[in-house]
């Protein structure tokens, strides 16, 4: 896998957790 695949996954997973917790 991609190192910038994986940064973008993790920023997404992220972002999802965020708009989840808000």
């Amino acid at each position: 896998m991609d190192a910038v695949a994986v940064a973008v996954i993790a920023n997404a997973a992220i972002a999802v957790a965020a708009m989840r917790n808000a």
